[in-house]
């Protein structure tokens, strides 16, 4: 690579400063989210986003010069929840991009962190630091390996030692007092929280030489609660978010989510779209076929999401953007359209949720419904016709070979996706039951005899 070549790329994947700045004025160069979630089996969707940003160069001004054309930088794509990434696909605007090591997001996000405790005069210390790097870096995946159990045997089996009682009892009282500043700021709890309850990861903090003795570790972790006691008493003025507040609710969901960064080549004088796809769980009821999906609308200045079903024999039946407690419906976000296997919201306003539960139920086309259903009701009645006259020979009951095969034929018709065979089963249940009944009843009229 030429000089001069060199000279027109600003290389600022490494500086970490860059990334936090990114991370605390997220709306000053996201100008617009596009998420598009597809369902198109029966226990995943595919999830696309794109986003739109605008140019860079006058954020970055203090990081780089009139002859920097582009920028390799680092960037915080999206907010995406803790766990393995499936099917996942990033590209930049100037071709491909690639993801930072979870211990190095964290580092750049405990980073962020240490910048807003900084604006209220508390200047965080190394360890406090390396303390909220592995805190918002847990993964929990020794959780999902051993199951659940209590903290005194979490913390023997993770240090091959046992811990003296009062020294849990201490641990665990810190918990408690971080977990009641930080848990009011939770939209959703599941199973763990390493920002409540920082006694997790003193196995990691062990590992790592950031302690050496379990009073190292007390001593830690009683600086950690010290800093958030402090942050909480740093009250907003005339109701306005201050950078405490900005603090707290950031590890709060860093209990949950994590900063997507992605290092990537961009132009400084142009806008430009990053995109991104992976794949989720989807969870449908057993036969209800409802599910939900939680995606983020105020990670911009105005986000699009939309819902679509792959499957031509599938629709929407039902749909809702609610807010994440299930409370009410979503504040700011508009629902411009909707046909039966598609929907669209929009939200811009500065009032807005910042992450929806969007709710939906499916159900097989009317036409595809009704037949099964017609089917099971046929057989019903033929049953309940030949329990009225107990007819007993065979050429009598041989009536019911032509409904039999025409509800087997219902019920052996292959689907062409697992979502269209999974929200079948209802109606296929009932089909099933309706033709099981007439066979018995028929087996039972002739044996009978």
């Amino acid at each position: 690579m030429s000089t001069a070549e060199t000279s027109t790329k600003a290389a600022l994947a490494d500086n970490r400063a860059v990334t936090s700045l990114l991370i605390s004025q997220p709306l000053e160069w996201r100008v617009r989210a596009v998420e598009e979630l597809v369902i198109d089996s029966a226990t995943s969707c595919q999830r696309r986003r794109s986003l739109q940003v605008a140019p860079l160069r006058t954020l970055l001004a203090d990081y780089v010069t009139p002859t920097h054309e582009t920028a390799i930088l680092a960037l915080n794509v999206a907010p995406m929840p803790r766990g393995p990434l499936m099917e996942f696909d990033i590209k930049g605007p100037n071709g491909a991009a690639w993801l930072l090591p979870r211990p190095e997001i964290a580092r750049r996000q405990a980073l962020y962190l240490g910048d807003l405790a900084a604006a209220h005069g508390r200047d965080l210390s190394e360890p406090v630091l390396s303390l909220l790097t592995t805190i918002v870096g847990f993964t929990g995946e020794w959780f999902s390996r051993n199951g659940p159990m209590s903290l005194e045997e979490y913390l023997e089996e993770g240090l091959g030692r046992s811990i003296t009682a009062d020294t849990v009892g201490y641990w665990r009282h810190i918990g408690d007092e971080c977990r009641k500043i930080l848990r009011p700021r939770v939209d959703e709890f599941r199973d763990y929280s390493a920002p409540e309850n920082p006694a997790l990861v003193i196995p990691e903090l062990f590992a790592a030489n950031i302690v050496a003795s379990d009073k190292e570790a007390s001593s830690l972790l009683a600086e950690y609660a010290d800093l958030l006691d402090f942050l909480e008493r740093q009250a907003p003025v005339d109701d306005l978010p201050t950078y405490a507040d900005d603090f707290l609710n950031a590890l709060a969901d860093y209990g949950r989510n994590y900063d997507l960064i992605a290092a990537m080549e961009v132009p400084l004088d142009e806008p430009f779209i990053v995109k991104y796809s992976e794949r989720r769980n989807l969870n449908i009821s057993l036969f209800a076929n409802t599910s939900q999906q939680s995606v983020f609308i105020a990670d911009a200045q105005s986000n699009h999401v939309s819902l679509k079903v792959a499957d031509p024999s599938v629709r929407l039946r039902q749909f809702s953007a609610k807010n994440f407690d299930l409370s009410g419906y979503a504040v700011g976000a508009y629902q411009p359209r909707q046909d039966d296997q598609s929907v669209a919201i929009y939200a811009h306003e500065a009032e807005r949720e910042y992450r929806v539960n969007l709710q939906f139920s499916l159900a097989p086309l009317r036409r595809l419904e009704v037949v099964p259903y017609l089917a099971a009701a046929m057989l019903t009645l033929l049953t309940l016709a030949l329990l009225e006259q107990q007819p007993n020979t065979l050429r009598d009951l041989a009536i019911i070979a032509g409904p039999a095969a025409l509800a087997a034929s219902v019920l052996l018709a292959r689907e062409p996706t697992t979502l269209g065979s999974r929200i079948r089963l209802l109606s296929s249940t009932a089909l099933f039951c309706a033709l099981t009944f007439l066979l018995i009843s028929s087996a039972y009229l002739y044996l009978a005899e």
